[in-house]
Formats: C-alpha cells, sequence, structure tokens
C-alpha cells in the first residue's frame, strides 16, 4: 500500500514538476548569459542612485557590482520564488484538503492505510521534488558560470624604462577582454544560498501541510498559506525600513532566507559557509546566526508545522463527503 501511495502522489504532481523544473534550470542559465554581456563597473553611477534603498538590501549596493553578487540575486528572482511558492503551496495543501474538497478522502482511508502513511508518502514524493528543483537552480548556475565569458574593462600601463613600474595611463581608453566567468566566480559559492532557498521552501510546505490537516476546502487552506506569507513579507519590509522598526525582524520567518549574505559571506571566507553562528562578525543580537543557522531556522519551522500537521489529521473527524 506504501507504494501505492507514492506512485499516486508522484502521478498526481509529475507534470506541475516537470513544468517548473523547465523554467528553473534555464532561466538562472538564461539570467547569467544576459549579465555577462555587460560590464558591471559601468553600471556604478547607476548604482549611486539607489544609495536611498541600501537600507533594504542584505548586502551593500556595490556588491551588486561584482559578479557574485549579480548572480546571487537569482535567489531572490521573483520568477525563481515564485516557482517554488508555486510547487509548495499546490502541493502542501492538496494533501488533506484537496483530498476532502474532491470526495476522494473517504475512499483512500477505506483502503488498509493508516492516516499517517498518507502524509509520509506525501512528503516523501513533495520534498524530494523540492529538492530536485532546487538542484536544477543550482546546476543551472554551475552551467552558466562554467560556459559564458564576460567583458572585463583593462587600463593600458606606462611602463617605465630600467625601473619596471607600471603606471596606469589615464589617457588611454578601455579595453574591453573577454573573460570566462569561471575565472571571476566559483559555483561553490552559491550552495549555502540553494540550500537557503530549499529551507524557505520547506517552510513553506509545512506550513502548507499544517493548513490543509486542519481544513476541508483547499481554496481556503491555500488562502491562509498565502495570507502567512505575505503578512511575513511586510513584517520583512518593515523591519528593514528604519531602525525603530527593527524589532519586527524576529517575527517573520523571512528574515532567515539570506541568500545575498551567504554568497557575499562564502566569497570573502569560504570556510564560514558551514557556520552555524557569527557571533564573532554580528552587529547585534538578530545577526548572531551564520549561514546554516538560518537554514536550520527554517527547516525547524518546517518540521514543527509537519508535526502539528500529522498530529492533527490522525486526531480529526473527517467530515462526509459532498
Amino acid at each position: 500500500m506504501f507504494r501505492i501511495l507514492l506512485k499516486k502522489y508522484y502521478q498526481e504532481s509529475i507534470w506541475l514538476w516537470l513544468a517548473l523544473a523547465l523554467v528553473l534550470f534555464f532561466f538562472p542559465w538564461v539570467r547569467i548569459w544576459t549579465v555577462s554581456q555587460f560590464e558591471l563597473t559601468g553600471f556604478a553611477p547607476l548604482i549611486e542612485q539607489f544609495k536611498a534603498f541600501e537600507k533594504f538590501s542584505p548586502v551593500p549596493l556595490e556588491q551588486f557590482l561584482t559578479y557574485h553578487g549579480i548572480i546571487g540575486i537569482t535567489y531572490d528572482e521573483p520568477v525563481v520564488l515564485l516557482c517554488v511558492l508555486t510547487w509548495c503551496i499546490s502541493r502542501g495543501t492538496d494533501v488533506v484538503s484537496g483530498e476532502l474538497n474532491r470526495g476522494t478522502m473517504e475512499m483512500l482511508l477505506a483502503q488498509p492505510v493508516q492516516r499517517w502513511m498518507l502524509l509520509t508518502c506525501h512528503a516523501i514524493i513533495t520534498v524530494s521534488g523540492l529538492a530536485l528543483l532546487c538542484l536544477l537552480i543550482y546546476l543551472g548556475v554551475y552551467l552558466g558560470i562554467h560556459t559564458n565569458s564576460t567583458p572585463v574593462a583593462t587600463n593600458t600601463q606606462w611602463t617605465i624604462p630600467w625601473l619596471g613600474w607600471n603606471l596606469p595611463n589615464p589617457l588611454a581608453t578601455k579595453q574591453l577582454t573577454q573573460i570566462p566567468l569561471s575565472q571571476l566566480v566559483q559555483p561553490q559559492e552559491f550552495i549555502a544560498a540553494t540550500m537557503n532557498l530549499f529551507s524557505l521552501g520547506f517552510a513553506i510546505l509545512g506550513i502548507g501541510v499544517m493548513a490543509s490537516s486542519f481544513d476541508q476546502y483547499r481554496w481556503r487552506s491555500i488562502g491562509i498559506v498565502i495570507g502567512v506569507y505575505v503578512l511575513n513579507l511586510l513584517l520583512f519590509i518593515l523591519s528593514k525600513s528604519t531602525p525603530g522598526m527593527a524589532m519586527f525582524k524576529p517575527f517573520t520567518f523571512l528574515s532567515a532566507y539570506q541568500p545575498d549574505w551567504m554568497v557575499q559571506l562564502v566569497h570573502n571566507e569560504p570556510a564560514k559557509q558551514w557556520y552555524w553562528s557569527n557571533a564573532s562578525a554580528a552587529r547585534n543580537w538578530q545577526e548572531t546566526l551564520g549561514p546554516m543557522g538560518y537554514i536550520s531556522v527554517l527547516m525547524g519551522l518546517g518540521m514543527l508545522a509537519y508535526t502539528v500537521a500529522f498530529w492533527k489529521f490522525t486526531r480529526r473527524d473527517l467530515p462526509a463527503p459532498n
């Protein structure tokens, strides 16, 4: 029966997964290809115009004039977040309230199957699908770095005879030289950011399953999860707006989603990619966690939500089908 349930959830989700996988694999490569067509230092005057918005960014805006910084924004792109949230919300809210809404839960439970098995099989398929989607994003970044070159400006230098000194020539025109991106940025710098994206998806998935286990109508479960995400997004924006609003930061799980900051940290100090704590470099108590610390917070939230979902679903009285 366990195998039958796995097959059922696999068949229900495979076409959605394939559609999202196609987008998430090619989007990072296309984005990196687009970025590689420009010499980033030319955007310095534009970055200066957005200095007022730097407080909303987890890293200094100058970071986006580096290739690892501009590639790291991929994990904050609306397309990437929308695809991951679509998978987590659509699959998470379907497991209980979706079956009840369609009137198929009674037929499932009429088989020799326990309720915990339904959630377990669904979790195996859905979490595996989420992990593969995040892996495809990383593969897209990896291929984008290794298959693209970018123009880098170089100045002609004066060489002083006999002394061998090289001095920049301020009158010379900048020359653009094509350099492989793999010489400027390493794919390993994005492992923590990919894991952070997975942990965010797992947290949303757990909240979706929990909402589904309490409800009878799928549309209401979807609305609850979207409402929770939007509320956390608003609190996160408020916590960034002014120093006085920073008190809201601990109350939103989105403050644990910091892929840009992780990319910058790993680029500067590669060993800190696996740190649980960053207390030595923290400016205040809210920045004491390291990359693995932020990831564990979101994973813990997802596990807590799943625990509540198992507890509720195994004890609730299910309504009769409409």
